[in-house]
């Protein structure tokens, strides 16, 4: 343990050893209503639309009280393109006192105001700001909204389902709280959800069910929106409590250390919300069983980064290093649409059938995702007849603790597992280990030696421990299937007919095959092309001894193509030439995603360091997957830097130490987000291997650090030095003045200015009486100074003596 201590008459912050915690959280917490009226002078910054929402943001005194109107004209039906008539003709009042919390400060230490507006079908308007007199104080004009994408197994209307499970309770597919056409359904109810009230609002009642009708699967519809930061525990919808939309409220809306788990409801909206650090799964479609088939669901639009590290704090299963699913769909949910989402860091992303008989056929739609630096799962289906298209694919490069195949972590896109029957197409694949896996063939045989491609080892034939463990071979219908893979030109091509749904004919086949002709080529750069086995990692066609042992292969159901499915076509872009691939991505970088946050116009405010610790060993919990004594998750020597910013502006933090070289060394830039400020100068992965250490104490030393707040507009001041150990001296200059006496006799001032680690000085001075044009070594505090003053007041040298 190091100390700071006083000397010189300086003061510094003794640092004293802190429990260090891999969970805790400080949280951002939003305003919770308008304040008291007060001037009400503002300057516009900055008005747009994001689909069907409109904002704007101003500058004026937090103590204000603004009224928003808005008014449209031209708007549109997205389903057929009709204009929507009495809708918005008027100027209407936003901030009513119902949604009050539409309009809120953003920025207290700017002044920063915001309005954000939901519920604006395709069309234009205007917003105007008006004081509580109704003094118009600025309007924002050529607003124009842009329909949200509406693609897929979503829409389609709960009695229309071609699998089993028809019902009454979504027939305008999936709505949640609005109508059809994208306007906030006058019946609904609407509360509003922040950190302050979350217990009255959310948690402390009844909500799903209060208020909204006695008879399950027909309530009233609600939309519950989240204004700022929440933390909590998972919510439970639950089943008969549909007709919901959950969404964030501006850019910043963050659901922090839960989830939200539909319970067998029908219905749900999920929408502009980020996630983060959740316990198990971030968003859990869950049918309840074979009776409900809980369906019409909606996710489309929310950020995901990755959740709690249970491996370490749990001992459990490694491939929860991350957290568990962020999208999961399971116990016989259908018809849902995952669309236009950024998995950004995510491990286990999207599971479609928690188990073999966990999920049965229904229909799914994937599309336009960009999974950005994930590591599997994008998704695994199970029994689905899933349209994956348009997905943008960045960086899959699994972990080691999954399996590896060619010394490669066994990373992948798109998994067809048991039963599954994938359409696959106009997808985009960059830096992906295996862009496809089908299960018990191709590259989904792991790490032991198969046979089946050219680029695969050499051994006995679909030998090798399958990805998928016990799940039966799945199928992907492609472009590249058809073009260059496995598809049989004549039933005779299949291994056994008993591989196919009954009833195939050979003009089925010939069908079937233009349809997958039909379908747009999925985008491969070099890396990715390199694992893809297009014989046997794509395709209907089940491979010789595939289903063979190791493990053993689960047969119920039994996996078979369904020749007759089609997934709807509306909504795929195209990708047959290099120009429509760029345009695919331009689209689902600037738009999958929750909404983006305005472009800053100035830099952040500087941070304060609140403390840094020197830590002991910590280690991870112990069991079935640690051995004991557990892993190193803290070494021991290295710092916690903890820091205080409350600036919204900041989108990174960069951290320096000078270990007494008097040299500032950047140690790592670190995301700004809803996480703590606090840093650990130690790389680790989440298995808690060590990369290396950043910085290590020793006995006797004395480090300074210092941090500074950095954002796209520029970078705040440093913080103040925080000096951790005994403080020392890294400077020490002098200097020396000669005053005149009487007769032969002068006055000589010489000081020594002392510079620490912190960068903090120190002067100390002494007078003596010398003679005309003396020269001699004087003592100045604990210094020997050499001072040579021919020429009576000059000074011709001046310096420390060593």
């Amino acid at each position: 343990m190091f100390y700071s201590r006083v000397k010189k008459g300086i003061g510094i912050v003794l640092v004293t050893m802190l429990a260090f915690s891999s969970f805790e959280y400080v949280p951002i917490f939003s305003n919770d209503s308008p304040v008291s009226a007060a001037s009400n002078e503002i300057v516009t910054t900055e008005a747009g639309t994001w689909f069907e929402t409109a904002f704007a943001t101003w500058t004026g005194s937090t103590d204000a009280d603004y009224e928003v109107y808005i008014k449209g004209e031209n708007i549109v039906d997205w389903r057929d393109g009709s204009l929507i008539e009495d809708f918005l003709t008027d100027w209407t009042l936003v901030n009513d006192e119902e949604n009050k919390l539409l309009v809120r400060v953003v920025d207290k230490a700017r002044g920063t105001w915001r309005v954000d507006i939901p519920g604006l079908p395709k069309g234009e308007y205007e917003i105007q700001i008006r004081d509580r007199e109704g003094k118009v104080l600025e309007t924002f004009s050529n607003l124009e909204t842009r329909s949200f994408p509406r693609n897929g197994a979503a829409f389609v209307p709960s009695n229309e389902n071609e699998f089993v499970g028809n019902h009454e309770f979504a027939l305008d597919g999936a709505v949640g709280g609005y109508l059809p056409d994208g306007r906030v359904n006058p019946e609904a109810k609407i509360i509003y959800v922040t950190e302050k009230n979350k217990e009255t609002t959310f948690w402390g009642n009844a909500v799903l069910q209060t208020d909204r009708g006695d008879i399950p699967n027909k309530r009233t519809p609600l939309i519950v929106r989240f204004v700022g930061t929440v933390t909590g525990d998972d919510r439970l919808v639950g089943a008969g409590n549909g007709n919901i939309t959950f969404e964030g409220i501006g850019p910043d809306a963050l659901l922090y250390g839960w989830g939200i788990r539909t319970g067998g409801a029908h219905n749900i909206v999920i929408r502009n919300l980020n996630f983060d650090y959740w316990p198990n799964d971030a968003i859990e479609l869950n049918g309840q069983n074979t009776t409900t088939r809980a369906s019409n669901y909606w996710v489309h639009n929310n950020n995901f980064g990755y959740g709690q590290n249970l491996y370490l704090a749990n001992a459990a299963d490694p491939d929860q290093a991350k957290g568990d699913g962020a999208v999961d769909v399971t116990n016989h949910a259908r018809n849902y649409t995952i669309a236009y989402n950024h998995f950004n860091g995510s491990s286990k992303v999207m599971l479609i059938g928690g188990g073999t008989s966990s999920i049965s056929a229904h229909y799914g739609t994937i599309d336009h995702n960009w999974f950005e630096g994930s590591e599997e799962r994008t998704p695994r289906v199970r029994n689905g007849r899933v349209h994956v298209f348009n997905n943008l694919f960045e960086d899959v490069q699994g972990h080691p603790y999954h399996n590896t195949l060619f010394e490669r972590n066994t990373g992948y896109g798109i998994g067809a597992a048991h039963n599954a029957n994938v359409w696959a197409e106009g997808n985009i694949f960059d830096h992906v280990n295996f862009p496809f896996l089908r299960s018990r063939q191709g590259h989904a045989r792991g790490f032991q030696s198969n046979d089946f491609g050219s680029d695969l080892p050499s051994g006995t034939p679909n030998a090798g421990y399958n990805h998928f463990f016990g799940d039966a071979p799945g199928f992907i219908v492609s472009y590249e299937a058809v073009t260059e893979g496995d598809f049989p030109e004549t039933l005779e091509g299949f291994r056994t007919l008993n591989d196919v749904m009954p009833g195939i004919t050979q003009e089925d086949l010939d069908a079937l095959r233009e349809a997958a002709l039909n379908l747009q080529p999925n985008v491969f750069d070099e890396s990715s092309a390199k694992n893809f086995n297009v014989k046997e990692d794509v395709g209907i066609v089940v491979a010789h001894d595939s289903t063979t042992t190791n493990p053993n292969m689960s047969t119920s159901p039994a996996a078979q193509l369904d020749w007759k499915f089609r997934p709807s076509e509306e909504g795929v872009w195209p990708t047959g030439t290099a120009e429509q691939s760029q345009a695919l991505r331009t689209e689902i970088e600037s738009y999958s995603g929750a909404q983006h946050a305005a472009k800053v116009q100035e830099a952040p405010t500087t941070p304060v360091i609140s403390s840094v610790v020197i830590n002991d060993e910590v280690r991870s919990a112990v069991g079935q997957f640690i051995e004991a004594p557990g892993k190193i998750v803290v070494h021991e020597n290295t710092f916690t830097v903890n820091w205080v910013n409350k600036d919204v502006l900041t989108e990174k933090y960069e951290i320096q130490w000078d270990q007494g070289s008097n040299e500032w060394t950047t140690l790592k830039t670190v995301k700004a987000n809803g996480r703590p400020t606090s840093f650990i100068t130690q790389d680790i992965d989440q298995f808690a291997n060590l990369r290396s250490i950043l910085a290590e104490a020793e006995e006797g030393g004395a480090y300074s650090f210092r941090v500074r707040a950095l954002n796209s507009a520029g970078a705040s001041e440093w913080s103040d030095v925080y000096l951790v150990g005994e403080l020392r001296v890294v400077d020490a200059a002098t200097s020396a003045v000669v005053n005149k006496l009487n007769s032969n006799q002068n006055e000589l001032t010489v000081t020594v200015t002392e510079t620490y680690q912190n960068r903090t000085t120190h002067e100390i001075t002494d007078i003596f009486t010398i003679k005309n044009n003396a020269e001699g070594t004087y003592t100045v505090g604990d210094y020997k100074v050499f001072v040579n003053t021919k020429g009576n007041t000059q000074v011709r040298a001046c310096y420390i003596v060593e």
